[in-house]
């Protein structure tokens, strides 16, 4: 008897996986979209050629679960809130965080055991998935740019450069704000590059490709130099190299601005140590910093960390702030 009612407790826990899993399948296909007037399953069906029997399955577990729900004629609506937070045609999705954590967190989480056994570690292929990080990166920049705003005003920036700029969205939304200051990205994905010039063209935001670990010119010597979601890409030693860098390209009481979850932090422990799990798992990628390895870094290139400011709490995500 209390082996079934552990058994019983633990399925309670996959009921709790059941919304993100469909969420995912209809972001992944549109189909809160294709339901979003409401229609029939074989009208769906028939127009999106899928499988009948598999979309019929999907449907009855949106339906239990209330991201669909049943109207006249046998024809099926998605929930409002479903087309508004998980369609890719929605300015306000949020179905890119799905797509990050059901394609890339959870296959590397399941591949974990694997590696404990000594077996060959997954390879993180940038190529594949740096557009979907750079997006789900995107998403933390309305709850980092008012606390990188108060930097930028209290300091009397007048140049801004971003290493590693993805997109280009924090140079954009600083344009907004402040469209004469020298707004510089750097970053290494061309296909990335592309779309952030592409994004940025109607402002004066300069975007350059290439490899912050070599970049360094006078030219973009700048008050305020960021590095958001970055450590993890590199080991113990390449991070101490980039402050480094980063101390030779900022002007004088410059400040250098880092975004990351932090590991042994005050606030959001469960999360980080999950997302410290995955980047362990890859062969090339590496552990979240801690508070006391960022100072230590500092000090060593001549930096002191003079702020930490928790961004988001549940996730562990800090913006720490360094003086030259």
């Amino acid at each position: 008897m209390k082996r079934l009612l552990e058994a019983r407790k633990w399925m309670k826990k996959n009921e709790e996986f059941l919304p993100t899993w469909h969420a995912h399948v209809g972001y992944s296909l549109d189909l809160f979209d294709h339901f979003a007037k409401g229609a029939k399953v074989q009208e769906v069906q028939r127009k999106q050629e899928l499988d009948e029997a598999l979309l019929k399955r999907w449907v009855e577990v949106g339906l239990a679960i209330g991201h669909l729900k049943k109207k006249r004629n046998g024809k099926v609506k998605s929930h409002k809130e479903m087309t508004r937070y998980i369609s890719r045609h929605s300015p306000y999705s949020v179905g890119v965080l799905l797509t990050e954590m059901m394609e890339l967190h959870i296959p590397t989480l399941l591949s974990y055991k694997d590696a404990m056994k000594g077996k060959e570690r997954v390879s993180y292929l940038e190529k594949d998935y740096g557009p979907i990080v750079a997006q789900t990166s995107s998403l933390l920049e309305a709850l980092a740019f008012p606390k990188l705003m108060e930097v930028i005003k209290k300091n009397k920036a007048s140049s801004i450069l971003d290493m590693g700029c993805g997109y280009g969205g924090y140079l954009s939304r600083i344009y907004e704000k402040n469209p004469d200051l020298k707004l510089t990205g750097i970053e290494l994905h061309e296909e990335i590059v592309k779309e952030a010039k592409e994004q940025t063209k109607q402002t004066n935001v300069e975007i350059i490709q290439g490899d912050i670990q070599d970049f360094y010119t006078k030219e973009y010597k700048s008050d305020i130099v960021m590095m958001n979601n970055l450590l993890y890409y590199f080991s113990m030693e390449e991070r101490q190299d980039l402050f480094k860098n980063a101390k030779e390209l900022l002007n004088k009481k410059g400040r250098l601005l880092i975004m990351a979850p932090l590991q042994n932090s005050k606030h959001g422990q469960a999360f980080s140590a999950a997302f410290n799990s995955f980047m362990s798992a890859h062969e090339n990628l590496y552990p979240l910093p801690s508070e006391k390895e960022i100072k230590s870094y500092a000090k060593k290139s001549g930096l002191k960390v003079k702020k930490v400011s928790p961004i988001i709490k549940e996730g562990g995500w800090y913006l720490i702030e360094v003086a030259k």
